[in-house]
């Protein structure tokens, strides 16, 4: 038994679990590199509760933990049902976000890394 598992009830998201102590999950981010100076990096963030306002970071550290570059949006899932507590849906963000980094050999993108950042934004406020 580990000691996350108390925590496994809010695994999967209904309406009623949809409250501040919910979690979003956010998967490894794909990056690409288009020539000397642009990353592109797809993020996909599961489990996001549909009609609540959720802010996504994304950050670029190198090889030092030095911060190359950051961008953030927010975004809404829509809902897809008309009575959610009926069904246990839960939405998924994804997005395409292009960095342009440093001119310097040294910003590799094997050696970089991602970190995605989510919160939602007025929790205890009614759905949008």
């Amino acid at each position: 038994m580990g000691k996350y598992d108390k925590y496994d009830k809010y695994a999967k998201c209904t309406k009623c679990s949809c409250e501040l102590c919910s979690s979003i999950n956010a998967e490894t981010c794909e990056i690409e590199r288009h020539g000397a100076k642009l990353l592109t990096v797809r993020v996909k963030v599961d489990n996001v509760c549909p009609g609540k306002k959720v802010a996504i970071a994304v950050i670029i550290y190198d090889n030092c933990n030095r911060i190359l570059a950051f961008k953030g949006f927010t975004t809404v899932v829509d809902k897809k049902h008309e009575n959610q507590c009926d069904h246990d849906y839960c939405g998924t963000i994804e997005r395409k976000l292009v960095f342009v980094l440093p001119d310097k050999d040294e910003y590799d993108p094997c050696e970089l890394r991602v970190r995605t950042i989510g919160n939602y934004i007025y929790p205890c406020e009614p759905e949008i």
